[in-house]
Protein backbone atom coordinates (compact mmCIF):
# COMPACT_ATOMS: atom_id res chain seq x y z
CA UNK A 1 0.00 0.00 0.00
CA UNK A 2 1.31 3.46 -0.82
CA UNK A 3 0.82 6.79 0.94
CA UNK A 4 0.70 10.39 -0.23
CA UNK A 5 4.47 10.93 0.09
CA UNK A 6 6.59 10.41 -3.00
CA UNK A 7 9.05 7.54 -2.62
CA UNK A 8 12.58 7.82 -4.08
CA UNK A 9 11.71 5.14 -6.67
CA UNK A 10 8.60 6.98 -7.83
CA UNK A 11 10.56 10.23 -7.98
CA UNK A 12 13.19 8.62 -10.22
CA UNK A 13 10.44 7.25 -12.48
CA UNK A 14 8.88 10.69 -12.77
CA UNK A 15 12.26 12.22 -13.63
CA UNK A 16 12.71 9.58 -16.35
CA UNK A 17 9.29 10.33 -17.79
CA UNK A 18 9.96 14.10 -17.74
CA UNK A 19 13.26 13.54 -19.56
CA UNK A 20 11.52 11.45 -22.23
CA UNK A 21 8.82 14.08 -22.69
CA UNK A 22 11.52 16.74 -23.08
CA UNK A 23 13.15 14.66 -25.82
CA UNK A 24 9.79 14.27 -27.55
CA UNK A 25 9.17 18.03 -27.49
CA UNK A 26 12.70 18.66 -28.77
CA UNK A 27 12.18 16.19 -31.62
CA UNK A 28 8.90 17.86 -32.56
CA UNK A 29 10.58 21.28 -32.63
CA UNK A 30 13.30 20.14 -35.04
CA UNK A 31 10.83 19.41 -37.84
CA UNK A 32 11.38 17.42 -41.02
CA UNK A 33 13.55 18.36 -44.00
CA UNK A 34 11.42 19.36 -46.99
CA UNK A 35 12.71 16.43 -49.05
CA UNK A 36 11.73 13.97 -46.32
CA UNK A 37 8.12 15.08 -46.56
CA UNK A 38 7.79 13.92 -50.14
CA UNK A 39 7.92 10.16 -49.57
CA UNK A 40 5.96 8.51 -52.38
CA UNK A 41 3.51 5.88 -51.13
CA UNK A 42 3.48 2.42 -52.67
CA UNK A 43 1.26 2.28 -55.77
CA UNK A 44 -0.76 -0.54 -54.26
CA UNK A 45 -1.67 1.44 -51.14
CA UNK A 46 -5.10 3.12 -51.18
CA UNK A 47 -4.96 6.91 -50.88
CA UNK A 48 -6.36 6.88 -47.35
CA UNK A 49 -3.71 4.32 -46.34
CA UNK A 50 -0.70 6.17 -47.79
CA UNK A 51 1.90 7.16 -45.21
CA UNK A 52 4.07 10.24 -45.72
CA UNK A 53 7.27 10.76 -43.75
CA UNK A 54 5.53 13.63 -41.97
CA UNK A 55 2.62 11.38 -40.95
CA UNK A 56 4.99 8.67 -39.76
CA UNK A 57 7.11 10.99 -37.64
CA UNK A 58 4.08 12.74 -36.12
CA UNK A 59 2.45 9.41 -35.24
CA UNK A 60 5.57 7.89 -33.71
CA UNK A 61 6.40 11.02 -31.75
CA UNK A 62 2.91 11.09 -30.27
CA UNK A 63 3.06 7.34 -29.64
CA UNK A 64 6.28 7.85 -27.66
CA UNK A 65 4.47 10.51 -25.65
CA UNK A 66 1.53 8.18 -24.86
CA UNK A 67 3.86 5.37 -23.81
CA UNK A 68 5.91 7.67 -21.56
CA UNK A 69 2.85 8.93 -19.73
CA UNK A 70 0.63 5.84 -19.52
CA UNK A 71 2.44 2.48 -19.89
CA UNK A 72 1.96 0.57 -16.63
CA UNK A 73 5.64 0.23 -15.67
CA UNK A 74 7.16 3.77 -15.49
CA UNK A 75 10.76 2.70 -15.97
CA UNK A 76 9.91 0.58 -19.01
CA UNK A 77 7.68 3.39 -20.27
CA UNK A 78 10.65 5.75 -20.32
CA UNK A 79 12.89 3.15 -21.97
CA UNK A 80 10.33 2.29 -24.65
CA UNK A 81 9.66 5.95 -25.46
CA UNK A 82 13.34 6.82 -25.73
CA UNK A 83 14.06 3.74 -27.85
CA UNK A 84 11.16 4.59 -30.19
CA UNK A 85 12.40 8.16 -30.69
CA UNK A 86 15.92 6.90 -31.37
CA UNK A 87 14.68 4.23 -33.81
CA UNK A 88 12.67 6.80 -35.77
CA UNK A 89 15.62 9.21 -35.86
CA UNK A 90 17.87 6.38 -37.08
CA UNK A 91 15.55 5.66 -40.00
CA UNK A 92 14.37 2.28 -38.75
CA UNK A 93 10.86 2.93 -40.06
CA UNK A 94 11.69 4.96 -43.20
CA UNK A 95 10.70 2.07 -45.47
CA UNK A 96 7.07 2.09 -44.32
CA UNK A 97 4.79 3.43 -47.05
CA UNK A 98 1.31 2.73 -45.69
CA UNK A 99 -0.48 3.12 -42.39
CA UNK A 100 -1.21 -0.61 -42.34
CA UNK A 101 2.52 -1.32 -42.65
CA UNK A 102 3.21 1.00 -39.72
CA UNK A 103 0.65 -0.81 -37.57
CA UNK A 104 2.30 -4.18 -38.26
CA UNK A 105 5.96 -3.14 -38.16
CA UNK A 106 5.86 -0.79 -35.18
CA UNK A 107 3.50 -3.11 -33.30
CA UNK A 108 5.98 -5.96 -33.72
CA UNK A 109 8.83 -3.64 -32.68
CA UNK A 110 7.00 -2.61 -29.50
CA UNK A 111 6.31 -6.20 -28.48
CA UNK A 112 9.93 -7.24 -29.03
CA UNK A 113 11.57 -4.24 -27.34
CA UNK A 114 9.01 -4.03 -24.53
CA UNK A 115 8.80 -7.82 -24.11
CA UNK A 116 5.05 -7.35 -23.68
CA UNK A 117 2.68 -9.26 -25.95
CA UNK A 118 -0.20 -6.97 -24.99
CA UNK A 119 1.33 -3.96 -26.76
CA UNK A 120 -0.03 -3.32 -30.24
CA UNK A 121 -1.35 -0.80 -32.73
CA UNK A 122 -4.65 -0.66 -34.63
CA UNK A 123 -6.10 1.51 -37.39
CA UNK A 124 -9.07 3.41 -35.98
CA UNK A 125 -10.96 3.15 -39.28
CA UNK A 126 -10.83 -0.66 -39.04
CA UNK A 127 -12.78 -0.54 -35.78
CA UNK A 128 -14.76 2.68 -36.12
CA UNK A 129 -13.84 3.57 -32.56
CA UNK A 130 -11.00 3.41 -30.06
CA UNK A 131 -11.76 0.34 -27.95
CA UNK A 132 -9.83 -2.10 -25.80
CA UNK A 133 -12.20 -4.88 -26.90
CA UNK A 134 -11.11 -6.76 -29.99
CA UNK A 135 -14.05 -7.27 -32.32
CA UNK A 136 -15.55 -10.72 -32.01
CA UNK A 137 -16.43 -12.55 -35.19
CA UNK A 138 -19.95 -13.77 -35.81
CA UNK A 139 -18.56 -17.29 -35.82
CA UNK A 140 -17.31 -16.91 -32.24
CA UNK A 141 -20.71 -15.69 -31.14
CA UNK A 142 -22.46 -18.54 -32.92
CA UNK A 143 -20.08 -20.94 -31.23
CA UNK A 144 -21.73 -20.34 -27.84
CA UNK A 145 -19.39 -17.44 -26.95
CA UNK A 146 -16.40 -19.81 -27.04
CA UNK A 147 -17.92 -22.31 -24.59
CA UNK A 148 -17.14 -25.08 -27.04
CA UNK A 149 -17.87 -28.31 -25.17
CA UNK A 150 -19.80 -29.52 -22.11
CA UNK A 151 -19.70 -33.21 -21.22
CA UNK A 152 -20.25 -35.60 -18.35
CA UNK A 153 -17.48 -38.17 -18.68
CA UNK A 154 -17.41 -41.66 -17.13
CA UNK A 155 -17.04 -41.49 -13.35
CA UNK A 156 -19.34 -38.43 -13.23
CA UNK A 157 -16.43 -36.18 -14.23
CA UNK A 158 -17.48 -32.88 -15.77
CA UNK A 159 -15.62 -31.43 -18.75
CA UNK A 160 -15.79 -27.82 -19.97
CA UNK A 161 -13.78 -26.60 -22.96
CA UNK A 162 -13.56 -22.80 -23.08
CA UNK A 163 -11.65 -21.12 -25.91
CA UNK A 164 -11.97 -17.47 -24.88
CA UNK A 165 -13.38 -15.28 -22.14
CA UNK A 166 -15.58 -13.29 -24.52
CA UNK A 167 -16.45 -9.71 -23.58
CA UNK A 168 -20.24 -9.85 -23.99
CA UNK A 169 -23.20 -9.82 -21.62
CA UNK A 170 -24.53 -13.03 -23.16
CA UNK A 171 -21.30 -14.84 -22.27
CA UNK A 172 -22.13 -14.49 -18.56
CA UNK A 173 -25.47 -16.21 -19.16
CA UNK A 174 -23.80 -19.04 -21.04
CA UNK A 175 -21.21 -19.39 -18.25
CA UNK A 176 -23.93 -19.63 -15.62
CA UNK A 177 -25.86 -22.25 -17.57
CA UNK A 178 -22.70 -24.27 -18.25
CA UNK A 179 -21.71 -24.39 -14.58
CA UNK A 180 -25.27 -25.20 -13.53
CA UNK A 181 -25.20 -28.17 -15.91
CA UNK A 182 -21.91 -29.35 -14.37
CA UNK A 183 -22.76 -28.57 -10.76
CA UNK A 184 -23.59 -32.16 -9.74
CA UNK A 185 -20.42 -33.78 -11.04
CA UNK A 186 -17.90 -35.34 -8.66
CA UNK A 187 -14.98 -33.50 -10.29
CA UNK A 188 -14.56 -30.89 -13.02
CA UNK A 189 -11.95 -30.53 -15.77
CA UNK A 190 -11.72 -27.07 -17.36
CA UNK A 191 -9.84 -27.14 -20.65
CA UNK A 192 -8.18 -23.81 -21.52
CA UNK A 193 -5.54 -25.19 -23.87
CA UNK A 194 -6.89 -23.19 -26.82
CA UNK A 195 -7.97 -20.13 -24.86
CA UNK A 196 -6.51 -16.84 -26.09
CA UNK A 197 -7.63 -14.52 -23.31
CA UNK A 198 -10.43 -11.96 -23.20
CA UNK A 199 -12.47 -10.39 -20.40
CA UNK A 200 -11.08 -10.22 -16.82
CA UNK A 201 -14.66 -9.63 -15.62
CA UNK A 202 -15.80 -12.97 -17.04
CA UNK A 203 -12.78 -14.57 -15.35
CA UNK A 204 -13.85 -13.01 -12.06
CA UNK A 205 -17.43 -14.19 -12.52
CA UNK A 206 -16.38 -17.78 -13.22
CA UNK A 207 -13.91 -17.83 -10.32
CA UNK A 208 -16.69 -16.64 -8.02
CA UNK A 209 -18.39 -20.02 -8.44
CA UNK A 210 -15.39 -21.83 -6.91
CA UNK A 211 -14.28 -19.65 -3.97
CA UNK A 212 -16.24 -17.93 -1.18
CA UNK A 213 -17.80 -14.55 -1.96
CA UNK A 214 -15.52 -11.56 -1.27
CA UNK A 215 -12.36 -13.68 -1.52
CA UNK A 216 -9.47 -11.44 -2.63
CA UNK A 217 -8.55 -12.72 -6.09
CA UNK A 218 -5.94 -10.11 -6.99
CA UNK A 219 -5.15 -6.42 -6.67
CA UNK A 220 -4.64 -3.97 -9.53
CA UNK A 221 -1.76 -1.50 -9.42
CA UNK A 222 -1.65 1.39 -11.91
CA UNK A 223 0.01 4.77 -12.38
CA UNK A 224 -3.33 6.56 -12.10
CA UNK A 225 -4.00 5.52 -8.49
CA UNK A 226 -1.96 5.72 -5.29
CA UNK A 227 -3.37 2.51 -3.81
CA UNK A 228 -4.02 -0.89 -5.43
CA UNK A 229 -7.63 -1.76 -6.25
CA UNK A 230 -8.97 -5.00 -4.81
CA UNK A 231 -10.62 -7.49 -7.17
CA UNK A 232 -12.77 -9.83 -5.11
CA UNK A 233 -15.05 -12.77 -5.81
CA UNK A 234 -18.61 -11.69 -6.55
CA UNK A 235 -21.74 -12.74 -4.74
CA UNK A 236 -23.58 -15.12 -7.07
CA UNK A 237 -26.96 -16.80 -6.86
CA UNK A 238 -25.68 -20.29 -7.58
CA UNK A 239 -24.31 -22.50 -4.83
CA UNK A 240 -20.51 -22.49 -4.50
CA UNK A 241 -19.01 -25.46 -6.36
CA UNK A 242 -16.70 -27.52 -4.17
CA UNK A 243 -15.77 -30.48 -6.35
CA UNK A 244 -12.07 -31.08 -7.20
CA UNK A 245 -10.91 -28.96 -10.13
CA UNK A 246 -8.36 -29.67 -12.84
CA UNK A 247 -7.32 -26.92 -15.27
CA UNK A 248 -5.63 -27.89 -18.54
CA UNK A 249 -3.31 -25.39 -20.18
CA UNK A 250 -0.86 -25.02 -23.07
CA UNK A 251 2.07 -22.82 -23.98
CA UNK A 252 -0.26 -20.69 -26.15
CA UNK A 253 -2.73 -20.00 -23.37
CA UNK A 254 -2.66 -16.27 -22.70
CA UNK A 255 -3.95 -13.33 -20.71
CA UNK A 256 -7.41 -13.82 -19.19
CA UNK A 257 -7.09 -17.60 -19.40
CA UNK A 258 -3.86 -17.33 -17.41
CA UNK A 259 -5.65 -15.24 -14.79
CA UNK A 260 -8.13 -18.08 -14.34
CA UNK A 261 -5.45 -20.76 -13.91
CA UNK A 262 -3.20 -18.64 -11.70
CA UNK A 263 -5.98 -17.38 -9.41
CA UNK A 264 -7.24 -20.91 -8.74
CA UNK A 265 -3.68 -22.10 -8.21
CA UNK A 266 -3.01 -19.24 -5.78
CA UNK A 267 -6.16 -20.12 -3.84
CA UNK A 268 -5.12 -23.78 -3.67
CA UNK A 269 -8.38 -24.57 -5.43
CA UNK A 270 -7.24 -26.41 -8.59
CA UNK A 271 -4.57 -28.68 -10.00
CA UNK A 272 -3.08 -27.10 -13.15
CA UNK A 273 -1.86 -29.61 -15.71
CA UNK A 274 0.01 -29.10 -19.00
CA UNK A 275 2.55 -26.57 -20.24
CA UNK A 276 3.76 -23.22 -18.91
CA UNK A 277 1.51 -20.54 -20.39
CA UNK A 278 2.44 -17.46 -22.44
CA UNK A 279 2.96 -14.94 -19.61
CA UNK A 280 0.71 -11.97 -20.43
CA UNK A 281 -0.53 -10.58 -17.13
CA UNK A 282 -1.18 -6.86 -17.67
CA UNK A 283 -4.62 -5.26 -17.97
CA UNK A 284 -4.82 -3.61 -21.38
CA UNK A 285 -6.65 -0.44 -22.42
CA UNK A 286 -6.76 1.54 -25.65
CA UNK A 287 -5.65 5.11 -26.26
CA UNK A 288 -5.83 7.31 -29.35
CA UNK A 289 -2.49 8.29 -30.87
CA UNK A 290 -3.73 10.19 -33.93
CA UNK A 291 -7.08 10.47 -35.69
CA UNK A 292 -6.24 7.27 -37.59
CA UNK A 293 -4.16 5.28 -35.09
CA UNK A 294 -4.62 3.92 -31.59
CA UNK A 295 -2.47 1.82 -29.29
CA UNK A 296 -3.45 -1.13 -27.12
CA UNK A 297 -1.44 -0.43 -24.01
CA UNK A 298 -1.06 -2.15 -20.62
CA UNK A 299 -2.40 0.26 -17.98
CA UNK A 300 -2.43 -1.87 -14.81
CA UNK A 301 -0.71 -4.92 -13.39
CA UNK A 302 -2.22 -7.54 -11.07
CA UNK A 303 -0.73 -8.57 -7.75
CA UNK A 304 -1.92 -11.91 -6.39
CA UNK A 305 -2.25 -12.40 -2.63
CA UNK A 306 -0.11 -15.50 -2.18
CA UNK A 307 2.83 -14.63 -4.45
CA UNK A 308 2.60 -10.83 -4.15
CA UNK A 309 3.41 -10.82 -7.85
CA UNK A 310 2.01 -12.13 -11.14
CA UNK A 311 2.95 -14.27 -14.15
CA UNK A 312 4.08 -11.54 -16.58
CA UNK A 313 6.87 -12.87 -18.86
CA UNK A 314 7.05 -16.05 -16.76
CA UNK A 315 3.73 -17.72 -17.49
CA UNK A 316 1.65 -19.87 -15.17
CA UNK A 317 3.77 -22.85 -14.18
CA UNK A 318 1.57 -25.97 -13.97
CA UNK A 319 1.48 -28.22 -10.92
CA UNK A 320 2.06 -31.14 -13.28
CA UNK A 321 4.14 -30.17 -16.30
CA UNK A 322 3.51 -32.44 -19.27
CA UNK A 323 2.84 -31.92 -23.02
CA UNK A 324 -0.50 -30.20 -23.53
CA UNK A 325 -1.90 -33.02 -25.67
CA UNK A 326 -1.50 -35.41 -22.71
CA UNK A 327 -3.12 -33.13 -20.12
CA UNK A 328 -6.70 -34.38 -20.41
CA UNK A 329 -5.73 -38.02 -20.05
CA UNK A 330 -3.57 -37.16 -17.03
CA UNK A 331 -6.42 -35.28 -15.35
CA UNK A 332 -8.77 -38.23 -15.88
CA UNK A 333 -6.15 -40.60 -14.49
CA UNK A 334 -5.64 -38.48 -11.37
CA UNK A 335 -9.38 -38.22 -10.71
CA UNK A 336 -9.93 -41.93 -11.23
CA UNK A 337 -7.14 -42.63 -8.73
CA UNK A 338 -8.75 -40.23 -6.24
CA UNK A 339 -12.14 -41.88 -6.61
CA UNK A 340 -10.62 -45.34 -6.18
CA UNK A 341 -9.23 -44.51 -2.72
Amino acid sequence: MSNSKKTPVKSRWRLLVLLVLFLIILLQSIGLPAAAQTTVPAKSAPAQQALTAFDRKAALTQLANVLAQHYVLPEMAAQLSTALIQAEAAGTFNHLQSKAQLVDAVGDWLRVVGKDGHLGLELTQSYGEVTYIRHETDEKRRNNFAFEQLQILPGNIGYLKLNKFVQADEAFDVASQALQFLSRTDALIIDLRESAGGSPELVRYLLSHFVPADTLLWQLESRSTDQPEDVRAKVILQKQLQMPLYVLQSANQASAAEFFSYALQQQGRATVIGETSAGLAHYTGAMAVTDWLFVRIPLARPLFPKSGDNFEQRGVIPDLQIPAEQALQKALQLEQQRQAK
